[in-house]
């Protein structure tokens, strides 16, 4: 039990928990630190009240209340979050996990999915009918949260970000309405979900256009050695060269990193350094096999598990590679190209990661990211063709400085390199705090977005966020 947050006024527990249907959960009921667990366990927030919502009815009440009571407001969905945004010391926490509810029109092609939803949650169900929503790259990535950042997942050269196959989504608004955004209604504000979503509203439900992908897919995963940076950056640019001239079905990543203990990894090579190339081919297995199969030439890998898997299954690799519980600090950068400078800067990292679950991840973009305008939707950064990611990952507390010295210090030094973007994905924030966070997250679209915060959210209510500033 928690002793940072002082317990709530009983009368102000009272009025809240006749408001809504769901539980709400303060510092004193045994469940507290349960509620308040997520995903990444270096986040240690004391919220005053969890109001675990049963509908959005639940969702509009609590947010009236933060507001009439003058109490910080966070949201939580699925609780995979990197910096800890679910949860605000001492405030609300509206928690929306209960709300998993998948609704599969499998004729149209379309999917209408609670707010609480992790990707699991909605393949498990998609799958069964060779369909899939674009949605982030891991299992237990919630669907809120990913989407309204943009959702960079395993079909985006194929299929484009999450928001892209958003057709609408139920909004509880500061207000306390609940309004629905598409195309046709309150587009204004279905611009702004789209890439900024957690700044105008409590999202509490998502409608959409599902892609006709497996059940079975052909993956490439394989590791070559890498002892050293000149090993690193060799692997780098044969990853460069295959990706040049990779079809738009493939997605694909290159990761600096250990070999990770998973189960069939014999232990001797546990915690080796590597470079891991990871792909999936979006049509005929038959076809991506042969689309991977350089991936796999690459000279004599140390592990080649690449093989045909159920869609489904390759979004569960990541929860064994990033387990729950887990210490995180990640970060990213965009890059118009993997320039020389920028592989032999990610090759210098990589070979001084403090411990062998931390990082470096050059993901390719392009395809059908790019075929959308960089205005159509709050995510601006159409044009990039590789996104950089730096990932420090560790277990012990003790080791928090050297593994957030080094991600603080691999970012600053991947953002003077050449080709890489002053911009970041709002998923994995960089180390800038302030307006200048949100401007580097949204560019050229952070203006009409201040305008838009002005008109739902003026006084800034919803801050725990990659936040926009309302427009004075």
């Amino acid at each position: 039990m928690s002793t940072v947050t002082p317990t709530p006024d009983p009368s102000l527990v009272a009025e809240l928990r006749a408001a809504v249907t769901g539980d709400v959960v303060t510092p004193t009921d045994a469940s507290y630190d349960d509620v308040r667990t997520l995903w990444n366990g270096r986040v240690d927030r004391y919220p005053a009240f969890v109001v675990r919502v049963a509908s959005t009815a639940d969702a509009a009440a609590a947010v009236r209340f933060a507001r009439d009571h003058d109490l910080r407001l966070a949201v939580r969905g699925g609780g995979h979050h990197v910096t800890g945004s679910a949860l605000v010391d001492g405030g609300l926490v509206v928690d929306l996990s209960s709300l998993t509810a998948v609704e599969l029109d499998a004729e149209r092609r379309t999917v209408r999915v609670g707010a609480g939803c992790r990707v699991s949650d909605v393949l498990a169900v998609t799958q069964e009918h060779g369909l899939a929503v674009v949605c982030g790259s891991a299992a237990h990535n919630g669907v809120a949260g990913s989407t309204l950042g943009g959702a960079i997942g395993w079909l985006r050269r194929a299929h484009g970000l999450g928001v892209d196959s958003l057709r609408s989504a139920e909004v509880v608004t500061v207000d306390g309405e609940v309004l629905t955004a598409s195309t046709d209604e309150n587009a204004d504000l279905f611009w702004g979900l789209r890439g900024a979503g957690a700044n105008f509203g409590v999202v509490t439900s998502f409608e959409f256009d599902c892609v006709p992908v497996g059940p079975e897919v052909a993956v490439a995963q394989v590791a070559y050695p890498a002892p050293d940076a000149a090993s690193v950056e060799r692997l780098l640019r044969d990853y460069r060269a295959y990706a040049a001239d990779a079809p738009d079905e493939v997605t694909s990543m290159a990761v600096v990193t250990s070999v990770p203990p998973l189960p069939f990894v014999p232990p001797e090579f546990h915690g080796a350094p590597i470079v891991m190339y990871y792909a999936v081919y979006a049509g005929d297995p038959e076809a991506g096999e042969a689309a991977l199969r350089p991936l796999r030439e690459m000279g004599d890998p140390a592990m080649d598990v690449s093989d045909r898997m159920p869609f489904l299954a390759l979004h569960e690799v990541a929860n064994e590679l990033f387990p729950t519980g887990n210490r995180y600090s990640w970060h990213s950068l965009y890059a118009t190209a993997a320039s020389d400078d920028l592989l032999a800067r990610l090759a210098a990292h990589g070979t001084a990661r403090p411990g062998p679950e931390s990082s470096l991840t050059l993901w390719h973009l392009g395809g059908a990211v790019r075929d959308v305008a960089a205005d159509a939707t709050a995510y601006a950064h159409r044009d990039a063709a590789f996104l950089v990611s730096v990932e420090a990952g560790w277990r012990d507390p003790a080791d928090d400085e050297a593994h957030l010295a080094w991600a603080e210090s691999a970012w600053s030094d991947l953002r003077d390199a050449d080709a890489t973007l002053s911009a970041f994905y709002p998923g994995f924030p960089g180390f800038v705090e302030g307006e200048a966070r949100g401007r580097m997250a949204y560019g050229d679209n952070y203006d009409r977005l201040a305008e838009l915060k002005a008109v739902y959210d003026p006084e800034n209510l919803l801050d725990s966020n990659l936040n926009v500033l309302p427009a004075r």
